[in-house]
């Protein structure tokens, strides 16, 4: 009996989301719940890209603001951000994106691995895990970049991050 399922097909499930106008993507066994609506509380002397924490059922967790990690400038006015909560080494944490569009099946033989773009670059390569073509309605394709939750902090970072929601 054949089976249609995602996994059976060595297919990488990804959730797709929106900063900046660019189409980005994370692979959804990292993602553990979606919030629409979360009051963030400020840190002291935290990092421009770590606004605060939200209390989500009793849980401290820490929110990473993707716009100011990857130099991607303030949102627009009209923007309702959306903090995708996902797991990163461990540690649950909040990622601050413009919006969540979907859930997509990748064939792993789609993902390009991201190009040398030199050392300059305002996102990072070591964020990025690879690029996928997506089919635009138009015909043209349009990229998605998939990133790599587990280096999108450095240790050090990460223990910043415990030290001041202890």
């Amino acid at each position: 009996m054949a089976t249609t399922d995602a996994s059976s097909q060595g297919l990488q499930q990804v959730l797709c989301f929106a900063l900046a106008g660019e189409a980005y993507a994370l692979p959804i066994l990292k993602v553990r719940e979606i919030q629409a609506q979360a009051t963030i509380t400020r840190i002291p002397k935290a990092p421009s890209y770590m606004p605060g924490v939200i209390n989500l059922r009793g849980a401290i967790v820490p929110i990473l603001e993707l716009r100011q990690r990857f130099s991607l400038g303030d949102p627009p006015e009209d923007t309702r951000p959306v903090i995708v909560i996902v797991e990163v080494q461990g540690r649950t944490l909040g990622i601050r994106v413009d919006s969540v569009s979907d859930v997509l099946d990748l064939d792993p033989s789609a993902i390009r691995p991201a190009p040398e773009l030199g050392t300059q670059t305002a996102l990072g390569r070591e964020f990025i895990a690879g690029l996928a073509s997506l089919p635009g309605a138009s015909g043209s394709d349009s990229m998605l970049i998939l990133l790599d939750l587990d280096r999108l902090l450095s240790d050090g970072e990460l223990l910043a991050l415990e030290n001041a929601t202890a």
